[in-house]
């Protein structure tokens, strides 16, 4: 806790003396509804540790705009660690989304721009680090801009993996829903506070063509600060908490979130 409360110190002295515009597309786990500006190019890497099961995940997205700022392709490269049957760790890439967005809305109250994923079956599903067939996934973002001071965000999308298969070969067609929402609040326009709350409802395959069903509720709050430093470079840590509710609370599920973007115009 001390860790987290020190690094959270040096976000906001860290911030005091760059370029006052605001920071907008660097939340955690909700996306937020601006695409890159033309030419603007971020990379970003998430870490997340959760605790009792002391199992982690790691993922790398790059966001490329097509042209202008309406249209913008990306990809999304998940790393996991996770333990087996016999109770050995095991880690391996998981299923790689690639990812078109488009920018419906864009104005100085509202932002609104829709995600379709392609899900490529890159992960082991005999291991349980992905579904073996390709998949599809679909987001809608929402970001209101309140005012100077405050900005909500909402997202609610849905997957659909079609004869996904289990570690045993059994097939199954699974579907699964998605729904978050934040609010994030400016310290100074380059340091920010969130709190954002997700919910993630997923199909398993239990048997052929039989399925189960799990929810996960966790609520995020933390801090992200932004360094110009070059002119056309921006670096964005970020740290956060999470916090199991409902179901994920009974199995007391917590954990830390770290954040790093890094934007520049390299075209």
């Amino acid at each position: 806790m001390k860790s987290v409360m020190l690094a959270a110190g040096l976000l906001l002295i860290g911030a005091s003396s760059f370029a006052e515009e605001a920071v907008k597309d660097n939340s955690f786990l909700i996306e937020e509804a601006y695409n890159q500006d033309p030419g603007v190019v971020q990379f970003i890497q998430t870490y997340q540790y959760m605790d009792p099961v002391h199992e982690w995940g790691y993922s790398f997205t790059n966001e490329i705009p097509m042209g202008g700022q309406t249209h913008q392709f990306s990809y999304v490269i998940p790393v996991m660690k996770t333990h087996d049957a016999a109770g050995d760790d095991q880690t391996q890439i998981g299923d790689v989304l690639l990812n078109y967005r488009y920018q419906l809305l864009n104005t100085d109250l509202i932002a609104i721009a829709p995600r379709l994923s392609l899900i490529a079956p890159t992960g082991d599903y005999k291991k349980g680090f992905g579904n073996g067939v390709v998949g599809v996934q679909f987001n809608q973002s929402v970001s209101i801009n309140i005012n100077d001071r405050w900005t909500n965000h909402w997202n609610a999308g849905f997957t659909f993996t079609p004869d996904a298969k289990n570690d045993l070969g059994q097939t199954a067609s699974i579907f699964g829903y998605n729904f978050g929402t934040s609010v994030v609040y400016n310290v100074t326009p380059k340091t920010n506070l969130l709190c954002e709350f997700v919910v993630n409802n997923n199909e398993v395959v239990t048997g052929q063509d039989q399925k189960g069903s799990e929810t996960t509720y966790y609520i995020v709050s933390g801090i992200r600060s932004a360094f110009q430093v070059t002119e056309d470079t921006e670096v964005v840590p970020g740290i956060g908490a999470l916090l199991g509710l409902g179901p994920s609370a009974v199995e007391h599920e917590r954990g830390v979130f770290l954040y790093l973007s890094i934007e520049s115009k390299l075209f």
